[in-house]
């Protein structure tokens, strides 16, 4: 299931079509530390086929494999190799947000049923983001025999998550669906901060008191500059505070933006204290993070790891695809941006692209030897 997503063919075929050609049996059974057992398998070495891991998925419990992408994500913060993303060194940021998981079959009775997925990941340096937590929506509650949506999903995920990480100093980024009193209420409970974007058609009231407010504050203003993907950004940062959302009261934040090629507004609602000292990061390291479970999505989607892909019928068996995804994701970074960024600096560009393509090329054409070095440290690099 690893090497279906690591070799982004997008789908089991994809990999099943691999899976028994040159090298690929013989080093599969030597990553997994297995010796072939010629009397009961024959001469031949083979990899089992994709048919076999949907029958396990599907016998397995969902909730021991959501365990696996936490346990790795904790396991690198306990080595403090994400201290560089948590905001001024103390809340660690997770982004929130739902997706479609796969599309279903046309054959399911009732038609394709598509299925989403409300996830957690936790943003770490250099743009880095690690997929935490995982929770599954359907178009129908099973329980409540009710229509399931994002927002219920999220009181679900925010109860896991309290529970994984109970004295976590937590910053939520969050999109504008969330900004509403059960949000609010959560993070109350909790002791979470966030920082949510705020549309005017989902908050009309606060949203014009925060403008009207905002003109009345000249003091509240700050201007620079940041780089962007078309060159120079010029930033205007105006804020104010003690704006009411129903029972709650908190500050927002606005950051207008005109960049080579486009004019923009950002508007986001924080519980967060806001001065000139601070908007900068909240708004550029804060707000802005949130894109980065949108980027984990987009390549998830376009980069052959197969999102939105139906790899089974079945469930149970489904979701466990989905969460091996998750891993996949994690061990992918840690390749890429740790170990294969090394070996590829002298090289002018290399894609991912381009590095999956020869890893697929060395596991069917070379051997994987005995005398592999040991794992050293690991370290990310912000070029």
């Amino acid at each position: 299931m690893l090497l279906t997503f690591l070799l982004r063919g997008g789908s089991r075929n994809a990999f099943d079509g691999d899976r028994n050609t040159g090298q690929m049996p013989a080093n599969v059974a030597r990553l997994c530390g297995r010796d072939w057992d010629e009397a009961r398998l024959g001469a031949r070495r083979t990899v089992t086929c994709s048919g076999n891991a949907v029958r396990h998925a599907s016998r397995v419990a969902v909730c021991a494999v959501a365990e696996i992408p936490l346990l790795m994500t904790r396991r690198l913060m306990q080595m403090r190799l994400l201290d560089g993303g948590r905001l001024f060194g103390r809340w660690w940021l997770i982004a929130v947000d739902g997706t479609l998981r796969d599309r279903g079959r046309a054959k399911e009775a009732g038609g394709a049923r598509h299925r989403y997925v409300l996830a957690a990941s936790l943003v770490g340096p250099f743009g880095l983001s690690f997929p935490l937590m995982s929770e599954f929506m359907d178009m129908r509650d099973p329980v409540r025999d009710k229509e399931d949506c994002e927002l219920k999903a999220f009181g679900r995920l925010a109860k896991r998550l309290r529970a994984a990480f109970p004295r976590l100093p937590v910053c939520l980024l969050l999109d504008g669906l969330y900004p509403v009193r059960p949000v609010f209420d959560t993070c109350a409970a909790y002791g979470w901060k966030f920082i949510a974007t705020l549309r005017e058609g989902r908050q009309p009231l606060a949203y014009g008191e925060a403008v009207q407010t905002m003109m009345m504050s000249p003091s509240n203003c700050s201007r620079g500059q940041r780089e962007g993907e078309d060159g120079p950004v010029d930033q205007t940062l105006r804020w104010t505070g003690d704006v009411p959302f129903g029972a709650h009261v908190f500050n927002v934040l606005f950051s207008g933006e005109i960049s080579p090629k486009a004019a923009t507004l950002w508007v986001w609602v924080t519980n967060l204290r806001l001065s000139h000292g601070r908007v900068y990061a909240i708004a550029n390291n804060g707000g802005r993070a949130r894109n980065s479970v949108e980027g984990v999505f987009n390549v998830e989607k376009n980069g052959g790891f197969g999102l939105e892909h139906t790899f089974c019928a079945n469930e149970q068996a489904s979701q466990n695809y989905h969460l091996m995804m998750q891993v996949a994701f994690i061990l992918w970074q840690l390749l890429a941006k740790g170990v294969l960024h090394r070996l590829t600096q002298a090289c002018r560009k290399v894609t991912d692209v381009k590095l999956v393509e020869l890893l697929r090329t060395s596991l069917l054409c070379v051997p994987v030897t005995d005398g592999a070095p040991p794992f050293g440290q690991l370290r990310f690099s912000s070029a």
